[in-house]
């Protein structure tokens, strides 16, 4: 087998593809194919990408247009088999010069893992050049908290091992539009070992109309979201439906002084459950992390309800119905 096969879909990203594909081509690690797949771009994109004469460069173009699931699901077909490893890119970012080579060297020394990503910075100018960055979790064990909250992976970083899909026959669901990598993240993490390395290797564009950022799909990405977290939390033995989930991540809506309280207990509880379960496999500086992030979801929610901020009975009841937490630090966290 081949070493490493870069899969990069693509649809209407002529103004972005010379950046993106010359970051690959300038990569430290030189043995890999980079694939194209061409979701029926109406813009220039075939004309850029076939005015590259280098032969690492493979372009495919879909029959019709099939959406990014169905299409990074046609490039693993054909690119399992011949590749070791797989590596995702996005038409419209960067990568730094030595990510393909810092991943597999990770992976090579870490056979046990099967999806390795990095840390990326995001940016509404590629060409910025910044010096830190918010960070995702990079064990294991606490990425699978992690998930129940966010994607958890920059989807355009990472690199699958090729065993592992082959023998799982694991694919991207193509009934989910807006966040299928989320989606595949929970079916990995339940079978299999997957990491993030602590360094910043991509850079990821921030675009108004992206395929999840557009006003249109903004609904239906909460609610596809939704579903994902909500059969993600079973796995902890948490029932939480997907419009309970919707309601305390994202929904905005007045309840009374009444409902609150009925669902706030509820939240409390199922947050309480999670950490007090899992919290053994997590460093101290993950459960810190943790337990902090659990209260800011609890203020979140108290302020989309508009349910008064100095009401003292709701501060009595979360500050002693919080297990998760010190008082003193939960009081200082809510307050902020």
């Amino acid at each position: 087998m081949k070493k490493l096969a870069v899969l990069l879909p693509t649809y209407n990203a002529a103004a972005y593809l010379n950046e993106s594909i010359d970051s690959i081509l300038n990569q430290t690690f030189a043995d890999f194919d980079l694939y194209i797949y061409d979701d029926c771009s109406t813009d220039n994109s075939a004309d850029i990408i076939l005015g590259y004469k280098d032969n690492r460069l493979h372009y495919r173009r879909n029959i019709e247009n099939s959406g990014i699931a169905k299409t990074l699901n046609k490039g693993l077909d054909e690119l399992l088999i011949q590749y070791e490893y797989i590596a995702r890119m996005d038409a419209d970012d960067w990568s730094y010069p030595e990510r393909f080579e810092k991943q597999i060297e990770y992976l090579e020394q870490n056979q046990d893992v099967v999806l390795c990503g990095t840390q990326g910075y995001w940016l509404k100018d590629i060409n910025q050049n910044p010096v830190s960055g918010w960070k995702y979790p990079i064990r294991y064990e606490y990425i699978k908290k992690y998930l129940l909250f966010a994607a958890t992976f920059n989807h355009q970083s990472i690199i699958f091992q090729s065993k592992f899909l082959i023998e799982t026959n694991l694919r991207y669901d193509e009934r989910i539009t807006t966040c299928e990598d989320w989606e595949m993240w929970t079916r990995v993490v339940k079978v299999a070992k997957i990491v993030n390395l602590q360094d910043f290797l991509v850079k990821c564009r921030i675009l108004p109309f992206s395929n999840h950022h557009s006003p249109l799909n903004k609904k239906k990405h909460l609610q596809e979201r939704s579903k994902i977290i909500s059969n993600y939390w079973a796995n902890f033995s948490i029932a939480l439906s997907a419009e309970q989930v919707f309601e305390y991540y994202y929904e905005k809506k007045k309840v009374s002084r009444t409902e609150f309280f009925e669902k706030i207990k509820i939240l409390i509880h199922a947050f309480n459950s999670l950490y007090t379960s899992t919290n053994h496999n997590l460093v101290l500086e993950e459960r810190k992390n943790f337990s902090y992030m659990l209260a800011r979801r609890i203020l979140d929610y108290w302020k989309r309800s508009k349910v008064s901020r100095i009401d003292p009975m709701i501060w009595i009841l979360i500050v002693k119905e919080v297990k998760f937490m010190n008082k003193i630090k939960l009081i200082k966290s809510i307050i902020r």
